[in-house]
């Protein structure tokens, strides 16, 4: 049984920064409270969004248990915010784009009637081999 899921992670930033919490003392708590959750839940693999620091999430992994793999979109919205994966198998990253399918025509981004053909930030696919007959490609965006 392979177990998959997805957390929004909500800002996680470090302390000190404009987005992140007051201090060492909330991150902390908020970090706790994370791994606390994951760990309860066991995946095998774990869409994260929001993640603002890629320094913030390795902390949230090092809180864990077991042996994990990080990866993380290259392209973060204007806060940095971007999303990613943790697994307790090795990923391989699949695709890491921003860019609608050429199918797709362009979306309205606005009240203005302005559109777009771009996400706000990456969306990420990874493959994992949790036995070496069986390929799971996940995606996680937003």
């Amino acid at each position: 049984m392979l177990v998959v899921g997805t957390w929004n992670l909500e800002n996680l930033y470090r302390p000190g920064g404009e987005y992140g919490p007051s201090d060492d003392e909330a991150y902390a708590a908020k970090l706790k409270g994370l791994a606390d959750t994951v760990n309860g839940l066991l995946p095998d693999l774990l869409g994260v969004q929001e993640v603002g620091e890629p320094e913030a999430l390795g902390d949230l992994v090092d809180l864990l248990d077991g042996d994990w793999h990080v990866a993380l979109s290259t392209l973060p919205d204007r806060r940095g915010i971007r999303v990613g994966f943790v697994s307790r198998h090795p990923m391989t990253v699949v695709a890491d784009s921003a860019d609608f399918p050429a199918a797709l025509a362009p979306l309205q981004a606005d009240d203005t009637a302005g559109v777009t053909t771009r996400m706000g930030r990456g969306l990420l696919v990874v493959r994992i081999e949790p036995t070496p007959a069986v390929a799971v490609d996940a995606i996680v965006c937003i």
